[in-house]
């Protein structure tokens, strides 16, 4: 019998989309009948905060199920009735205009118009996420003229990216011979490595600030944390992350010798963020702690808004560190790339079936970048999803091991006090679906997390 690889690549696709559907239901469920805080979450927020977080996490699940169902339909409509296949004709029709039968132009010419179509038809999705959930919620700083803008460089950059990619790839692949995947592999790891250079100080200030940390108490503890564990830290950065979002986040990068961190300064509350200007005597502003005495010696609190103390960001931060000192990066950037080279390998195999592109409309042409997002996309539909799943077990294990790792470092408290703020902060929901969680969660559910780092802290007192 012989096998039609477009309606098994559909079948596979559509009982992927139920099973995902199945999950994402159950984890519905959990929210919509868990009404009031369990004892477990009382520790962590307020009545009010779970209410908010509880509604914020209902409006996301319904909105995605939704925008899932249009997706899904959307891409069986897409490939049954070759809408891919008409496309490469209408690319093929604009360079003909213009003189010419080139296949990787005609394949950017495909990328581009690909590009804009999807971002047309999604944009209603995108914009209702954005101004009416995230807006509704108080999370959204975006307006529709920043929006648009943002958006279109996104695009642009994007576009450019993937041109240079695409075209070297289609080269290489027609022109390597037998031994292709490996000049594909060997070009598709040079030029990751390459964007990954350039993009902090390239691309991502296109598109947002990037400000160096001035000298301030802040700087001062991120550096000494630096020193500590030997983290080669060379410069320090807030990104102005709230002119799009309130949601907040820190993370490091770079390579060997020249590692960079950079904080949202959505993260950073009113007591150590070093960006707030200048005192009434136009000095700099003095830092204070979260309880400092007044000039009378009375003890003196103060209102705290969103965001970490100086003592929770450096938790955090030994979090962050602990991913560096444990190889969190370079490890599945190996794996990753040993899992590529197979794909390409596979791939040669693959394209030299005529009859698996003719099944998605491709009969007469066979062309390159097809037979990429077909095979790709399609054909190692199976294989993505058990990387995917591996992908979540091995992120979520990284997890513990770098909470352990700045529990070790003697910011255990601080860094549970860090992670219920920026659980209250972000209105996560603190319930998680067991088999939810397991197959979709990279972070470990909060109460799972704050009870792991709770051990450890209890056995570091043993020792």
């Amino acid at each position: 019998m012989e096998i039609n690889y477009m309606y098994a690549s559909l079948v596979f696709l559509s009982l992927e989309f139920l099973w995902d559907t199945y999950l994402i239901l159950r984890q519905r469920r959990v929210v919509k009948e868990t009404r009031e805080p369990t004892s477990d979450v009382n520790k962590l927020m307020d009545r009010d905060t779970y209410v908010k977080a509880r509604l914020y996490s209902l409006d996301k699940i319904n909105f995605g199920v939704i925008q899932d169902v249009y997706s899904m339909g959307e891409s069986l409509l897409v490939t049954a009735y070759f809408v891919l296949f008409y496309l490469w004709g209408v690319a093929g029709k604009t360079i003909k205009f213009f003189g010419s039968d080139n296949e990787i132009l005609q394949s950017n010419v495909f990328l581009a118009q690909t590009t804009l179509l999807t971002f047309v038809v999604h944009l209603p999705w995108s914009l209702y996420r954005t101004f009416v959930i995230e807006e509704r919620h108080g999370f959204n700083k975006m307006t529709l003229a920043f929006y648009f803008k943002d958006s279109a460089k996104k695009l642009v950059v994007s576009q450019i990216i993937t041109s240079i990619l695409v075209s070297c790839l289609i080269y290489l692949i027609q022109w390597g011979g037998d031994y292709f995947f490996i000049y594909a592999w060997g070009f598709t790891f040079a030029f990751t490595l390459a964007i990954f250079f350039i993009y902090m100080d390239f691309i991502a200030p296109l598109f947002d600030k990037y400000i160096p940390v001035p000298e301030s108490p802040l700087r001062t503890a991120i550096e000494n944390l630096a020193k500590s564990i030997n983290f080669p830290l060379t410069k320090l950065y807030v990104v102005d992350g709230s002119k799009r979002s309130a949601h907040s986040n820190a993370f490091f990068y770079g390579f060997y010798k020249n590692k960079r961190i950079v904080l949202f300064d959505t993260l950073l509350d009113d007591t150590c963020n070093p960006l707030l200007g200048l005192d009434e005597d136009g000095k700099k502003k003095e830092f204070p702690s979260e309880e400092e005495e007044d000039k009378k010696g009375i003890k003196v609190t103060f209102k705290q808004k969103k965001g970490c103390t100086q003592e929770e960001v450096v938790a955090v931060l030994g979090h962050e560190l602990g991913h560096w000192y444990h190889g969190h990066v370079w490890k599945p950037m190996i794996l990753n790339q040993f899992i590529i080279l197979g794909m390409f390998y596979l791939f040669g195999i693959l394209v030299k079936n005529k009859q698996m592109l003719a099944d998605f409309g491709f009969v007469d042409e066979q062309p390159t970048l097809i037979a990429l997002l077909v095979i790709f996309q399609y054909i190692f539909s199976p294989i993505n999803r058990v990387f995917s799943a591996l992908s979540v077990f091995i992120t979520r294990c990284f997890e513990f091991q770098a909470d352990r790792f700045a529990v070790g470092l003697g910011h255990g408290a601080k860094l549970q006090d860090s992670l219920v703020k920026l659980v209250t902060d972000n209105l996560s929901f603190p319930l998680a679906d067991k088999l939810y969680s397991t197959f979709t969660f990279s972070h470990p559910p909060i109460l799972e997390r704050l009870a792991a780092i709770r051990e450890e802290m209890e056995k570091k007192k043993e020792k």
